[in-house]
């Protein structure tokens, strides 16, 4: 079941038990993320149990693995699950950060990409990063080492600002 942003911002209200508007800091395929009134955690509400269910596992075995930062970016920690709203509290963060657990893959695909989709794929990355493409890389590599394949590269969920050492980059430049 989908949910509408109305629907999701009075589910984290009643959650929060917060009468005051939310801010709505993401929406996305996967959900809506709402920041807590005391600003100190978030919560996101899933639009499909699949998601919820994934980002949740993920969450507890980088808990049960004690990685809280990556490669150089935090990465929110598991406050709360409400299955019954498939909501996920979580820490509040700052950049850099790595987010959005909900596609990570529990296996590599079983499926051969041919030379064009693999070139298509690093060009995404160095489209989004440039010079700091390492980093993405160094991400699902040491992910990968623990069995989870992230996926989901994006300036958004892999919020590369701030972090001393890296070469300022806007692909809009």
């Amino acid at each position: 079941m989908a949910f509408d942003p109305k629907n999701t911002a009075a589910t984290a209200q009643r959650y929060f038990n917060s009468n005051s508007p939310l801010t709505r800091l993401g929406a996305g395929v996967g959900g809506y993320v709402y920041l807590s009134p005391d600003l100190r955690t978030a919560v996101k509400i899933h639009n499909h149990e699949h998601g919820f269910r994934r980002e949740l596992f993920v969450y507890r075995r980088l808990r049960e693995l004690r990685i809280i930062r990556l490669n150089g970016l935090t990465i929110p920690r598991l406050h709360d699950a409400r299955p019954d709203l498939m909501l996920i509290q979580m820490d509040f963060v700052s950049a850099p950060y790595l987010l959005d657990f909900a596609g990570v893959l529990l296996q590599p695909l079983d499926i051969v990409f041919d030379a064009e989709r693999i070139e298509y794929w690093h060009e995404s990355i160095a489209g989004f990063f440039g010079p700091n493409a390492h980093i993405a890389y160094a991400v699902y590599n040491t992910l990968a080492k623990h069995g989870l394949y992230y996926v989901d590269f994006r300036p958004s969920n892999l919020n590369l600002t701030g972090p001393p050492g890296l070469e300022p980059y806007n692909p809009a430049d």
